[in-house]
C-alpha cells in the first residue's frame, strides 16, 4: 500500500517568518500538532507544538519581553530543517521504519520536490485496522497488549511539583507519565501540560510583580493532570487498543489491571508489533 492512500492531502503549513505566538495560537486551536515549514513553495523544515513548548514555554512573547527574556521570536528559529521525507509514491512501510528508527510521529510527504501531503503515527495506526487483505500491514488479530507494553514505567504523584515532574519527562525521555497513588492510577499527564503549567506559573508571577507583590507559584501536578482516563487491561486485544488511541486521539494508553497500573502501550508500541 502507498503512503498517497492514507495520508493527510490538505496541509497547513507556516512560513519561516510565522510569530511563534501565531503557532502557538495555531497549535491550541487546531488537532495536529505539526507544521511543515514551507518558503517559495519548498519544504525547508518542520516544528511541533513540542518545539514550541521547549522554545517558549508556552509564553506569548509579551511576557517573555516584559521578564527580560526575549527568546525565539519566529517558527524559523526554533523549526527543525534536517526533516525526513518521503515521496507520495513510497510504501507505508518506509514510513513507519522512519518513524520507529527516528522516534518521529510525522512524515511530510513531497511531490516532485514540493509538499504534498503528510502521514503522522496516528495515519499508520488507523491504516493497520482497515482490513485491507494481503497489504502487508496489519495488526495480528490475536495480540494481546501485554506482549507489546512497556512495563517499566515512570511515574509522579499527585502532590509533586510540576518543575519536578517536567525535569523527570526530561531525563527519561518520555512524553507521558501515569500519576499514582499508593500503587493506583489516579491521573495522566503529558510534558506538554507541564510546560504550559509551568508558563502560566511564569506569567502569574510576572503580573504579581507588575502589581507590587510578591508570588512564588508552586503547582501540584493533581491541578493539571487528566483524571477521565481510557485505558486498557494486558489481556485486551491489541486491536482494541488502537482502535481505543484511534477513537480518542490519544498516543498512549495506561494499562491498568484490578485497578492497578502494570504498564503503558503507545502507538509506536503498536506500529513496532506490526514489523
Amino acid at each position: 500500500m502507498r503512503i498517497s492512500e492514507i495520508m493527510t492531502g490538505d496541509v497547513v503549513s507556516v512560513p519561516p517568518d510565522c510569530s511563534l505566538d501565531d503557532a502557538t495560537r495555531l497549535f491550541e486551536s487546531c488537532r495536529f500538532r505539526h507544521l511543515p515549514v514551507v518558503e517559495k513553495e519548498r519544504l525547508v523544515g518542520m516544528i511541533s507544538d513540542r518545539d514550541v513548548a521547549l522554545a517558549t514555554g508556552w509564553i506569548l512573547s509579551s511576557y517573555r519581553n516584559a521578564a527580560e527574556n526575549n527568546g525565539p521570536l519566529t517558527v524559523g528559529q526554533v523549526m527543525r530543517a534536517d526533516v525526513f521525507t518521503l515521496e507520495v509514491e513510497d510504501s507505508i512501510q518506509e514510513a513507519v521504519a522512519i518513524v520507529l528508527d527516528h522516534r518521529v510521529s510525522a512524515v511530510p510527504l513531497l511531490r516532485r520536490g514540493r509538499l504534498a501531503g503528510i502521514v503522522t503515527t496516528t495515519d499508520l495506526l488507523r491504516a493497520s485496522r482497515n482490513h485491507v487483505p494481503n497489504h502487508g500491514w496489519n495488526i495480528d488479530p490475536g495480540a494481546q497488549v501485554r506482549s507489546s507494553m512497556s512495563s517499566e514505567l515512570i511515574t509522579v504523584g499527585p502532590d509533586e511539583l510540576i518543575d519536578e515532574a517536567l525535569d523527570r519527562c526530561q531525563k527519561e525521555l518520555v512524553r507521558h507519565v501515569p500519576v499514582v497513588e499508593a500503587g493506583r492510577l489516579v491521573g495522566l499527564i503529558s510534558d506538554r501540560d507541564l510546560r504550559f503549567g509551568l508558563g502560566q506559573e511564569i506569567v502569574s508571577d510576572q503580573v504579581a510583580q507588575d502589581e507590587g507583590r510578591l508570588e512564588v507559584s508552586q503547582t501540584p501536578v493533581s491541578a493539571l493532570m487528566a483524571t477521565e482516563l481510557v485505558t486498557i487491561a494486558p489481556g485486551d486485544r491489541l486491536t482494541e487498543a488502537a482502535d481505543r488511541m484511534i477513537e480518542h486521539g490519544f498516543g498512549s494508553l495506561p494499562v491498568v489491571e484490578e485497578g492497578r497500573l502494570v504498564g503503558i502501550i503507545t502507538q509506536t508500541d503498536i506500529l513496532r508489533s506490526c514489523c
